[in-house]
């Protein structure tokens, strides 16, 4: 990949990087808030890998480019010497060709086949003329075949060590890109949290807050409406479209995961203030969101579905708070000072 490219990936990278502590200024001239702490802890770390992998990088441009450079002129070597030793070869044939249509007798036949003295004195010496540049066609031969395989060997050396510094460069290209989504992924929730969370101190609910549906959704208090069975809600239904994103309504822990008939998929989070929060009918909850996570309120944890006696039914979650862990107490405040 050319170097601007990658240049231009690590200052986009660091740009943004560096923009998730201008995001919440409010929040950075008040108290002390945990989020915006693990952004910047984040930033820091993601500044020290972008600061490794651009030197990292400039040193691999470097070495490509010296390999480029020593890859063009071993070629260049290479080709000469295939034309030297292909020439020597020609030679070479020609001369064998030369000496089969001798005969058996071959030099020394030319030589007895002249009739005149003089004609033997100058047979001799073009005969002697031509054992010299046999040999040194040979011997050329020999050389250029020798070089091209020391040449062949050094330029075979050069494009594995390029091949390998360019598949490194590859390497720093997709994990750098894969630093920026996560930075983008974590500044996108981190902001979509914040703006959900609202501080509320009313009987019961005391601490940061969130809706634990996302638009749209409705909901109404039907606490204690008749239901089948003879049984009477327990809950609020929060109505939204199936697979609608459910938040977690506070901070907390995620107690456990059931599975029933009645309630279907359902999610239990014991919030920081103490109470219990059920959610029931979930289409499916996100990996790893098991039991002992820790979670923020407004986190995406769950999706909105039908399961359990809902099926078939309008998609909705049906949420019951249970202060201390307790009994159920009517849960509708709780998502109405949350929501509206």
């Amino acid at each position: 990949m050319p170097t601007r490219h990658l240049n231009f990936l690590f200052l986009v990278a660091f740009a943004s990087v560096l923009a998730v502590a201008d995001l919440y200024p409010a929040l950075a001239q008040g108290a002390p808030n945990p989020e915006l702490d693990h952004v910047r802890g984040e930033r820091e770390r993601l500044e020290r890998d972008l600061d490794a992998m651009t030197a990292e990088v400039e040193r691999l441009n470097v070495a490509i480019t010296d390999a480029q450079a020593k890859r063009d002129r071993l070629e260049s070597d290479v080709a000469a010497l295939q034309r030297a030793a292909f020439d020597a070869r020609q030679v070479l044939t020609a001369q064998a060709v030369q000496a089969y249509m001798y005969g058996e007798f071959g030099p020394v036949g030319e030589l007895m086949a002249a009739v005149q003295p003089s004609d033997v004195l100058e047979r001799s010496r073009m005969l002697a003329g031509l054992g010299l540049r046999e040999r040194e066609h040979s011997e050329r031969a020999v050389i250029s075949r020798a070089a091209l395989a020391s040449r062949q060997a050094e330029l075979d050396s050069v494009l594995t060590t390029l091949r390998t510094s360019e598949a490194r460069v590859a390497v720093l290209r997709t994990d750098l890109e894969a630093a920026f989504r996560r930075v983008k992924a974590s500044e996108a929730d981190i902001a979509s949290r914040l703006q959900r969370q609202r501080q509320i101190s009313r009987a019961g609910q005391r601490g940061i807050y969130a809706c634990p549906m996302g638009v749209p959704y409705h909901f109404r208090d039907t606490w204690g409406a008749p239901r089948s069975g003879g049984r009477s809600h327990k809950g609020v239904d929060m109505f939204a479209p199936y697979g609608g994103e459910v938040y977690a309504i506070t901070d907390g822990r995620i107690l456990r995961h059931s599975s029933s008939g009645l309630g279907g998929l359902g999610l239990y989070l014991r919030g920081d203030d103490g109470n219990v929060y059920y959610y029931a009918h979930l289409a499916s909850i996100r990996p790893s969101y098991g039991p002992g996570k820790k979670v923020a309120a407004g986190e995406l944890i769950a999706y909105n579905g039908d399961s359990g006696n809902a099926r078939g039914g309008a998609p909705h979650v049906h949420m019951e708070v249970r202060p201390g862990g307790g009994g159920n107490t009517n849960p509708y405040p709780f998502a109405a000072a949350a929501c509206f």
